[in-house]
């Protein structure tokens, strides 16, 4: 029989004290329950991220990618996270945060800049069967505002922020 790591979702043989893949602890499976009457609790701990999901922030750069081509992309498209692939694997993410701390008054020529140099390596990442509380709890602990959405394949699906999951909050309430 298998068990799915809460941290990161891989299965793992019953019985083990910790998920091979990313060594989260396996040992407490009593894991909280939402309260009946908090919806915003319910929701987080409840839904799951594919209700997050609209697929329209996904932008995917190879490593090679020069850093101006993906700032002239940002300012077109109006974005500010892409995602970067290598071999059809994600290997890092790019936001307008990094571009300003690894880029913006230290290079002169952003066409000699490429991707790799600028990127997070190894983002944290999300399934959409995962519930919301996972993509908080990423972006609590990790101080990221953005959360890769990955197929299980590893195929990018979407990237997700605190947008909108304050969003999806604030219209669960209204529908409640």
């Amino acid at each position: 029989m298998k068990i799915k790591c809460p941290s990161c979702g891989t299965e793992n043989i019953e019985g083990l004290d910790r998920c091979e893949q990313c060594l989260h602890s396996l040992i407490t499976r009593d894991l909280p329950k939402p309260s009946k009457d908090d919806l915003y609790q319910n929701a987080l701990m409840t839904a799951p991220v594919s209700a997050l999901v609209t697929g329209k922030d996904l932008l995917v750069a190879d490593t090679a990618d020069s850093i101006a081509k993906v700032i002239e992309i940002f300012q077109k498209k109006s974005k500010n996270c892409v995602l970067v692939y290598q071999k059809k694997k994600l290997v890092g993410i790019i936001s307008n945060r990094d571009l300003i701390r690894r880029v913006a008054g230290i290079h002169a020529d952003l066409s000699k800049v490429k991707a790799q140099d600028v990127m997070t390596p190894n983002p944290e990442s999300v399934k959409l069967q995962d519930p919301i509380s996972f993509v908080v709890n990423k972006m609590a602990m990790g101080g990221f505002r953005h959360v890769p959405v990955l197929a299980q394949d590893g195929a990018p699906i979407s990237i997700v922020n605190i947008h909108d999951v304050m969003h999806f909050l604030s219209s669960h309430q209204k529908k409640d």
